[in-house]
């Protein structure tokens, strides 16, 4: 059975096991609230469609995922404003409490949820459903959903682009493998930021903002030189790319820590859409 409660004027749906496909083809236009049992946990969706959504058509699906102890309204209010600019479903996933952090590294945290297998089985509904473009599926993330986007990148096909915020890159977790795909991938964080410079304790090496981008220009087979690109003072933007339109992208923010100030992250934001929107998955 599926109970229906009208909330933020839209849908709220609570679907059973094996019925997120009826919630997600219950779709209305805004923002509606999705529940389903995934593994047997209960995990929650806030998925918000264009005003002038049409379930009969196709649409380019963002991703965006809180940092640890967030809850899905905060990136689901922060990337609301391209769902109309843009013509995209977003779709802000919400973490197991009371941990509310995302699975980034298997048996890292004390409980080892199946974010991933999550994640995946939202797509291939959505997909099968017709209601995503497969060819454009996105994801982006702060802090801890910022590393959740390298492990999907490197473990999963589902995605045309990725763009991981204010956060690091796990040594052998994260390093792209022999089953990974060749992906476009952007990084923001501010070189004040935390994991700027990489870190280390006895759980965990992070690599620096600079290692990260090597491992993936050179799995990416992106060329060595940059294009060097400043927006206004305080934003660099470095962008490698190879020859069929593979890039990899670095965007340091001056004198910025985890949080980045909220007019450049704001300005930071449009770049990251822009850029994921110039790329398909093949």
């Amino acid at each position: 059975m599926i109970t229906v409660v009208v909330l933020f004027g839209a849908l709220h749906l609570l679907t059973p096991l094996g019925c997120l496909a009826a919630g997600l083809s219950s779709l209305a236009p805004g923002k509606n609230e999705i529940q389903f049992d995934h593994d047997d946990h209960n995990r929650s969706l806030i998925v918000t469609t264009p005003k002038s959504f049409d379930r009969d058509c196709s649409y380019p699906v963002l991703f965006c995922f809180h940092g640890a102890g967030g809850k899905a309204d905060g990136p689901s209010n922060r990337f609301t404003p391209f769902v109309e600019e843009r013509g995209l479903i977003l779709i802000s996933a919400e973490a197991i409490r009371p941990l509310a952090k995302w699975n980034f590294k298997q048996d890292f945290h004390s409980v080892s949820y199946d974010d991933v297998g999550f994640i995946s089985q939202v797509i291939e509904t959505l997909v099968a459903h017709e209601v995503a473009d497969p060819q454009r599926i996105y994801a982006t993330g702060h802090s801890s959903g910022g590393l959740f986007c390298y492990r999907l990148a490197k473990e999963t096909d589902l995605f045309a682009a990725v763009a991981p915020m204010s956060c690091g890159m796990a040594k052998d977790a994260h390093e792209p493998g022999e089953l990974t795909k060749s992906i476009s991938l952007l990084q923001v964080i501010g070189d004040n930021d935390k994991s700027y410079h990489g870190s280390t304790n006895p759980k965990i090496t992070m690599y620096s903002a600079a290692e990260r981008i090597e491992i993936w220009r050179t799995f990416n087979q992106c060329g060595p030189e940059p294009v060097i690109e400043e927006q206004g003072d305080e934003i660099v933007w470095y962008t490698y790319s190879n020859p069929k339109g593979v890039e990899v992208v670095f965007g340091k923010v001056k004198d910025q820590e985890h949080h980045i100030r909220r007019d450049l992250r704001d300005a930071t934001d449009v770049v990251a859409i822009d850029f994921l929107f110039r790329h398909q998955r093949p």
